[in-house]
C-alpha cells in the first residue's frame, strides 16, 4: 500500500523564526573566537594587468597588523577546480587563489592583511604600495573574439570551449521553409544579492591537525574535499560548518578564493581568522551570471509549424571559468528549442508580408 505524504498540501510549523526573530541568528559576523584576528583582502583595482610589486612594509609598520599574505607566502598557488563539467582544455581558464603575476578582473584577490581588528586589517590593506603594469582589458565577447588582447596567452585563445549540438536534417529543415526568421537575442549580466554578504571563520588547531571552517553553503562536501586537496590534508582534517546564511541564491557557496585564503591564513598564523565580505566586494568579487548574445534561424512553414532553429549562443563567463561556469554556457543551447507557439510563428509571417518579404532565406551565422 502506497502511503500519502502528509506534509504536502499541509501547514507546516516554522521552528526556525522565534530565534531570528529575537536576534539569536549565528551568522558567520555573530561568531568570536579567543585571540581571532581580522581578514581583509587587497583587490586588484584595474581590469587586466602585470603584478610589478606588492609591497607591504607599510601596512606591516601598523600597530596591530599581524601579517600580509601574497603569492609568495602561499608558494605553488592552487588553482580552484570545476565542480560541473570539467572538460578537457578548461584547466588553462582555472582561477588562481590569489593574483601572482596577472590580474584579469577588478576584484581579484592580490594580497590578505590581517589585524586586530577590521578596521586595522582595512588600514593595512590601504597602506600597501600595490605597482600593476595596466594591459588592454577584455570587456566585452566582442573585443574576446577577435583575439589581440588575450587574458591567458599560453592558451591562444579567450575562447574557453565550445559546445556543438546536433539533432535531424537542418539544412532540409531550411531547404523546404516557406519563412527563415533571423533574430539576435541577449540577457545582460546579473548577480545576486543575498542580505548578508559571504563570511568565513576558519581555525587551525595544530595539535590534532584539523582545520575547521565556518561559513560553508550550498556544497560543503565539495568544497571540502576541494580544500583539504589544496591545504595537503585529507577530507577527514576538514569540517565544513553551515551557519545561519542570509541567502544564497545560487552564487553563495561555490568555492572562491577566500575559502582557501582565510583557512590558510589561520594555518599560516596559527590563530583563528574571520573575514565579512562587504557589499562593494560582493558585487565586484561574487559571481555573476547570464549574460549571452545569441544568433539564431527559424525556419516554419506558412500556417506556423516549426521546422527547425539553428543558430549560435555566445556565453560571457568572465574573465576565469569557475566552479559551475562550464554549465551554464551550456544551458542556453539546451533551452532554445522549447515549443514556439504557431500563432507567434504566424504573426512572423503576417510581419514580413506587410514588409513585402514573405519568404527570407539567410546564410548561417559566421563563428566566432
Amino acid at each position: 500500500m502506497i502511503g500519502t505524504n502528509r506534509y504536502i498540501g499541509s501547514p507546516i510549523e516554522r521552528i526556525e523564526d522565534l530565534r531570528f526573530l529575537r536576534g539569536r541568528g549565528q551568522f558567520v559576523g555573530d561568531l568570536k573566537r579567543e585571540s581571532m584576528l581580522h581578514a581583509a583582502i587587497l583587490r586588484s583595482p584595474v581590469a587586466h594587468g602585470l603584478v610589478a610589486a606588492v609591497d607591504a612594509s607599510a601596512a606591516l609598520a601598523i600597530a596591530g597588523v599581524r601579517a600580509v599574505i601574497t603569492a609568495k607566502d602561499i608558494g605553488a598557488v592552487p588553482r580552484i577546480p570545476l565542480r560541473l563539467l570539467p572538460l578537457p582544455g578548461t584547466e588553462r581558464f582555472l582561477q588562481p587563489v590569489i593574483a601572482a603575476e596577472r590580474v584579469r578582473y577588478v576584484g581579484e584577490p592580490v594580497a590578505v592583511v590581517l589585524g586586530d581588528s577590521p578596521a586595522l586589517a582595512e588600514d593595512g590593506v590601504g597602506a600597501i604600495a600595490l605597482d600593476i603594469e595596466e594591459l588592454p582589458p577584455v570587456p566585452d565577447r566582442q573585443v574576446s573574439g577577435r583575439g589581440d588582447i588575450l587574458l591567458f596567452e599560453e592558451a591562444g585563445t579567450n575562447a574557453a570551449m565550445i559546445f556543438t549540438g546536433v539533432k535531424g536534417d537542418d539544412d532540409a529543415a531550411f531547404r523546404d521553409a516557406d519563412y527563415v526568421g533571423h533574430h539576435r537575442f541577449s540577457v545582460q549580466r546579473h548577480t545576486a544579492l543575498p542580505m548578508e554578504p559571504r563570511g568565513v571563520l576558519a581555525e587551525w588547531d595544530a595539535a590534532q591537525g584539523r582545520m575547521t571552517v565556518l561559513g560553508a553553503a550550498k556544497v560543503p562536501f565539495f568544497n571540502r574535499d576541494t580544500l583539504a586537496a589544496m591545504l595537503g590534508l585529507s577530507p577527514t582534517q576538514v569540517d565544513l560548518i553551515e551557519n545561519d546564511v542570509g541567502g544564497g541564491f545560487g552564487a553563495r557557496g561555490e568555492f572562491y578564493p577566500e575559502d582557501f585564503l582565510i583557512p590558510f591564513a589561520a594555518r599560516h598564523v596559527g590563530r583563528p581568522v574571520r573575514w565579512l565580505e562587504d557589499r562593494r566586494e560582493h558585487l565586484t568579487a561574487m559571481n555573476h551570471a547570464r549574460q549571452a548574445d545569441c544568433e539564431v534561424e527559424i525556419a516554419c512553414r506558412s500556417d506556423g509549424t516549426l521546422l527547425g532553429l539553428r543558430g549560435e549562443v555566445f556565453v560571457d563567463l568572465g574573465a576565469y571559468v569557475r566552479t559551475n561556469g562550464a554549465d551554464r554556457a551550456a544551458h542556453p543551447g539546451a533551452m532554445l528549442h522549447r515549443p514556439v507557439s504557431r500563432a507567434q510563428c504566424a504573426d512572423d509571417l503576417d510581419s514580413a508580408a506587410h514588409q513585402q518579404d514573405p519568404v527570407r532565406h539567410l546564410s548561417r551565422p559566421r563563428p566566432l
